[in-house]
């Protein structure tokens, strides 16, 4: 398998630093964006020893990654993008999650584009995206596929709470991603991936991680179900839970 050299954001995170560890497994060279280099470089450093002092894997500071340009430096070394990093907030949906949501895509597309290496850029979206909770997954009836998409509105989502917030952001920012892809079509030479996963759970290897059953995220919500709720909120839950 070829080994390529990707460009990752949210490597601190639940799902990114997972996925740091497979790719640094599978012998890929790995570009970590950081917004704390202070925090998080020490703790790759402890954790990935030689994996950083090979250097298979490096790290770009970032502190802002709505700015513009914020990748282009490092995408122009790099095959692929991971993008999975997320703003996740508790207040000001609109300037917190909704604005700086497709900001960041956007900076990753352009720098993409930009870049004479870069072979695909994959971004870590929601299953959120297709559809509504309040309706869609509790209607036998609805058959969910990827021409879907999520119809809450902004009006109906900039006030909060920061479940429709991060719901409006992620399914406003793929919409705005495949318009932009469709725009620059002809001028770009990598494709696409938008994941799509229904929920996260399981390990992290998060810095300092510790889930609660009201926090964001698919761990403290599986939790919350799972551990502490009702037999009707679990039989409620995704397929995956029965």
């Amino acid at each position: 398998m070829p080994k390529e050299t990707i460009l990752l954001t949210g490597a601190t995170g639940n799902v990114g630093s997972v996925t740091l560890e497979h790719l640094l497994r599978e012998g890929h060279n790995v570009n970590a964006v950081v917004r704390n280099p202070g925090k998080s470089i020490p703790f790759f450093e402890s954790k990935f020893p030689s994996a950083v002092s090979s250097g298979q894997l490096k790290f770009t500071p970032v502190p802002d990654m709505t700015a513009d340009g914020a990748f282009d430096s490092a995408a122009a070394s790099a095959t692929a993008i991971m993008h999975i990093a997320t703003p996740l907030a508790d207040g000001d949906w609109v300037k917190t999650m909704i604005e700086p949501t497709w900001a960041i895509d956007h900076n990753i597309l352009t720098a993409a584009k930009a870049s004479k290496t870069v072979k695909r850029v994959i971004i870590c979206g929601t299953i959120l995206q297709t559809m509504r909770v309040d309706t869609d997954l509790r209607n036998p009836g609805v058959t969910i596929s990827e021409k879907d998409y999520n119809s809450l509105s902004f009006e109906e989502s900039k006030d909060g709470p920061w479940a429709l917030a991060y719901m409006f952001s992620k399914t406003n920012a793929e919409k705005k991603t495949w318009a932009w892809v469709k725009e620059n079509e002809g001028s770009i030479g990598f494709d696409v991936v938008m994941l799509l996963p229904p929920s996260i759970t399981g390990r992290s290897p998060q810095i300092g991680y510790r889930p609660t059953p009201d926090g964001p995220g698919g761990i403290s919500w599986v939790q919350k179900r799972l551990l502490f709720g009702t037999d009707g909120e679990v039989g409620d839950s995704y397929p995956f839970f029965l």
